[in-house]
């Protein structure tokens, strides 16, 4: 009888993440690019279409789905495939693992650096219109927003990833970047409100809020007890998409510039707890049950244990 139980408490937690999957229109083209990002990405880079049937399958999408949107990924250079006899397998472009690791810097992050009060400023002088939207969009992805015409800003010195953008989209004399910094209480009380307006921190916030309304329950629970491991990979999975879909929302403010208790900072903490729980028995499930053209995936790589500052 409490075999039975533990089962049916298993089919329902399941069931309650399907329907967070579908309620909240996730598309299976976007888990897709989890998974690769967060497994496959650490596990030897491919995979086979087989499995990928198989582990997505529990996430609600069918053969049909998953088919459809390898395709696609393969069309828009985010996948790249081979065969192998009758079976084929599937890696991320370089193009993909380029965007996807500018994205696990935030993703994985263990704390927020501390901030120098300096601001990075981007003025746009002659983007050419072919390479302009794509140029704001990616601004926009890494926190930057607008002042004024074609003045983006962020409360950051830190330009790796804007160096990384600017080089690859080949418009290293056409804009301008300075540094700058606010001196006076006055300046700064101004910018705190113009970010709370401009970077609009209250939806943010919804964001964050439900985020945790729906994790922090489940959460709880897998802190006291670890659920099997093929439910431990559908968790990590499911909470690792949502986390990042928020982040691409989030232009990662230093905390003198966000409201004092900043839910975000809460998020952060359960996920990086969730993620270290959950890490040992989904690697397990991982190395049971996904495979690529020599047979199990091989063990993740040093560079996945540094994840939110040392997986266990």
């Amino acid at each position: 009888m409490i075999g039975n139980d533990k089962v049916n408490d298993k089919v329902k937690r399941i069931k309650k993440i399907q329907k967070h999957i579908k309620d909240s229109t996730i598309s299976c083209t976007s888990m897709l690019v989890t998974v690769f990002g967060d497994v496959v990405s650490q596990h030897g880079s491919w995979v086979s279409l087989a499995s990928l049937i198989q582990v997505l399958a529990p996430f609600g999408f069918n053969e049909r789905q998953i088919r459809t949107s390898v395709y696609r990924l393969v069309q828009n250079d985010w996948l790249q495939v081979k065969k192998v006899g009758r079976c084929s397998y599937y890696c991320f472009t370089d193009l993909a693992t380029g965007h996807y690791e500018k994205a696990a810097r935030r993703i994985y992050a263990f704390q927020q650096p501390q901030w120098n009060n300096n601001w990075t400023l981007v003025l746009a002088v002659s983007v050419p219109d072919v390479k302009l939207e794509d140029f704001k969009k990616s601004l926009i992805w890494q926190g930057f927003n607008t002042l004024a015409g074609g003045l983006y800003a962020h409360p950051s010195s830190e330009r790796s990833s804007l160096d990384e953008l600017i080089h690859e989209l080949g418009i290293v004399n056409d804009l301008v970047v300075f540094n700058a910094s606010t001196s006076d209480l006055n300046s700064q009380g101004v910018l705190k409100d113009l970010i709370k307006n401009r970077w609009k921190l209250s939806e943010l916030e919804t964001y964050y809020k439900d985020f945790l309304h729906f994790y922090r329950p489940i959460c709880q629970k897998i802190f006291i007890t670890l659920p099997d491991p093929d439910e431990c990979f559908l968790l990590r999975q499911a909470m690792i998409h949502d986390y990042r879909r928020i982040l691409l929302r989030d232009p990662d403010l230093p905390v003198a510039m966000l409201p004092p208790g900043w839910v975000g900072h809460e998020a952060q903490d359960l996920v990086k707890r969730a993620y270290k729980k959950l890490a040992k028995s989904s690697v397990c499930y991982i190395g049971e049950t996904i495979t690529n053209a020599q047979g199990p995936m091989p063990e993740p790589s040093e560079k996945f244990f540094t994840r939110f500052g040392g997986i266990t």
